[in-house]
């Protein structure tokens, strides 16, 4: 549908610094020095659900995990899955913290491991990416986002255009990124990865890690990741990636390999030389073979059917010698200096501020919510539909007495509705959006707040104009009371419902880390505040214990406001076979059940002291409540410990 062919053309000139531009101008005086990376005698232990201690990456005979990335070396992470390479590159990013060890950049301490992470960028597995921008929108929002604030906003969008040329994305640049998963047609996977790992290298990083960028890729696509990744490296960038059995082309490029194995270190050293360290333990690799495939299949794991049976023992024996005999290795060689001084961080740079971002990320919302077919077109027609068929069913309702029960079923299906296209059109929406919101707040892109108010804001306009519309074509299809007073009412009441509404689907799609759950709870949380909305049990029929229910239910302030706006001044008549007969005070006469709407509100107990102004305020107050708590539980979500 907006589909444009990208093809991934290998630049010839691959420089960090930008053709004479403002970009060069700005950063030419600052240092980019290259980083080592050490990390000795890592272990990391996690607790299971039954409070029993798993060893994830595991001491050796007297330490932990050990050893050093170099400046300018790609590094590849190897081994079974299961085997720790993805707990490795977590703790080596920062991203948790180990049960023991130590990490060092060039060889002075860290005071804090997660302090690695502000000279370093991690890409993970995942490409979370808004589908609807494109490619240069895409690295022009990280650009903007992620540069400091002393650069101007052309040599932000100067390096953004650079790190497109350096990525061969510039045919593709005008591409949505498109989600497989939707109608939105977008750039391949190989293209996807790299503009994934560009978002990242906006602000040179020194040292880059990488989770499995290959995952999902041909093997031409693959190549073509790694060698950009390779280029880097000639630029003096660290590069250290996990990748799961390599084709042989892409194996070659690696500078540096690190294998591991149920959690121990069985080899790290340069890839050069690991066909004949196992070459020496009776591994011997054919010629013309892949040595990854066969470190996969004949070193680390067992192969033959046989030792298929025996595979727990053997694997175990297995892990314990490979061990053992590259701790004898590593013993022969000279251990890494380090310092007793602690590596000091350079003062982080002030990026753009929260006024900044929340005008950027309101842009992108906007882009974001015109751009997605499934987004207003959906909301527009659910509620159009919904506007049509209950004007169909109920057009020009007489004034009679069984007016009201139609009456009274328009107006509780108008909360209903309110409520529930609301809540689970958030979720909907919100749950797409949520996996890069928590991917750009963990890579320091911007704050919680901008991000909230940004999403706030650009919602807003739909919820109340799509309200309105469709409030608008029942009010005069149904045949309400025409004045103006009651049509501004009613139309207000419609939207500040939705807002209501809007702001509990918030809080449900903060509270919960999974979308489906979200999803799952929502009903258990619309249906009692539904049955409390006082359409189907009276004020004074509620249970003592249940009393609380309808003041938090917006429902039960739509549907009070809607049915006071409307029963209000309205005059009701009675048919023939309405007419109910009464004595009173002997007299035996035909009467007529309710002559107008005020004997209606009276007779169902609708609470006095809820008039319209005070159910529209209400309703004001728990969408400004609803947001309040949405915040803190979005902040929650992505603060928690990991």
């Amino acid at each position: 549908m907006w589909s444009n062919p990208c093809v991934f053309v290998e630049t010839t000139e691959m420089e960090f610094t930008p053709r004479g531009d403002s970009y060069a101008q700005a950063r030419q005086n600052e240092p980019s020095d290259p980083l080592s990376l050490t990390f000795s005698s890592l272990t990391y232990d996690v607790t299971t659900v039954k409070k029993e201690t798993l060893q994830i990456l595991k001491p050796g005979t007297t330490n932990g995990l050990s050893g050093k990335f170099s400046p300018g070396e790609l590094t590849a992470i190897m081994g079974p899955s299961g085997a720790g390479k993805t707990s490795l590159l977590n703790i080596l990013s920062g991203r948790i913290n180990p049960t023991s060890g130590d990490l060092f950049i060039d060889n002075k301490p860290l005071k804090s491991p997660s302090l690695i992470r502000d000279v370093s960028v991690y890409v993970q597995q995942d490409d979370c990416m808004l589908a609807t921008q494109t490619v240069r929108e895409t690295i022009e929002m990280s650009a903007l986002l992620r540069l400091p604030s002393s650069l101007s906003r052309e040599a932000k969008l100067a390096r953004a255009q650079e790190v497109i040329e350096l990525f061969g994305l510039t045919k593709c640049e005008a591409t949505y990124i498109g989600d497989p998963s939707s109608q939105i047609i977008g750039v391949s996977g190989g293209e996807r990865k790299r503009v994934s790992i560009a978002m990242m290298c906006v602000a040179q990083p020194r040292i880059i890690f990488l989770d499995e960028p290959t995952s999902g890729l041909d093997s031409f696509i693959a190549f073509s990741v790694i060698k950009i990744m390779k280029k880097l490296c000639s630029m003096g960038v660290t590069v250290i990636t996990t990748i799961h059995q390599p084709s042989s082309d892409i194996f070659e490029l690696f500078d540096d390999l690190l294998l591991i194995q149920s959690g121990s270190l069985v080899y790290h050293g340069p890839c050069s030389d690991s066909v004949g360290h196992f070459d020496t333990l009776g591994f011997k690799c054919p010629e013309k073979h892949n040595p990854a495939d066969f470190f996969f299949m004949r070193v680390l794991t067992c192969g033959d059917d046989e030792e298929k049976q025996k595979i727990n023992f053997d694997q175990e024996e297995r892990t314990r010698t490979l061990r053992e005999a590259w701790e004898k290795v590593s013993a022969q060689r000279p251990g890494t200096v380090t310092e007793k001084v602690y590596y000091t961080v350079p003062p982080k740079e002030v990026t753009s501020s929260p006024i900044d971002q929340f005008k950027l990320l309101l842009q992108r919302s906007f882009r974001e919510a015109t751009r997605n077919p499934m987004r207003v077109r959906a909301q527009f027609g659910q509620n159009l539909m919904f506007s049509l068929i209950i004007s169909s069913i109920w057009f020009q309702v007489s004034s009679t007495q069984d007016g009201i029960q139609d009456r009274n079923g328009v107006l509780f299906f108008l909360a209903a509705n309110g409520m529930m296209s609301s809540i689970m059109g958030v979720l909907s929406t919100f749950g797409n959006e949520r996996s890069t919101f928590i991917r750009d707040y963990e890579n320091g892109l911007y704050s919680v707040g901008p991000y909230f108010l940004g999403k706030v804001a650009c919602d807003a306009p739909f919820y109340f104009i799509i309200p309105s519309i469709s409030a608008t074509i029942m009010f005069f299809a149904v045949g309400f009371q025409i004045k103006v007073a009651n049509y501004l009412n009613f139309v207000l009441i419609v939207i500040l419902l939705n807002y209501a509404g809007m702001g509990m689907g918030l809080i449900l799609a903060s509270i919960f880390s999974d979308i489906a759950v979200a999803l799952l709870v929502a009903p258990l949380i619309i249906m009692p505040l539904m049955m409390f909305s006082g359409f189907f049990l009276n004020a004074e029929s509620t249970p003592a214990y249940y009393l609380w229910i309808p003041w938090i239910s917006p429902m039960k302030y739509a549907y009070t406001a809607l049915a006071t706006v409307e029963y209000t001044g309205l005059e009701l008549k009675c048919k023939d076979d309405e007419l109910i007969t009464m004595t009173v005070d002997g007299n035996t006469g035909q009467v007529c059940p309710f002559l107008n709407g005020e004997d209606f509100l009276q007779t169902f107990n609708f609470e006095e002291e809820l008039t319209v102004p005070v159910c529209q305020l209400s309703l004001v107050a728990m969408y400004i409540v609803c947001l309040f708590l949405a915040f803190l539980a979005l902040k929650r979500l992505v603060t928690k410990p990991m």
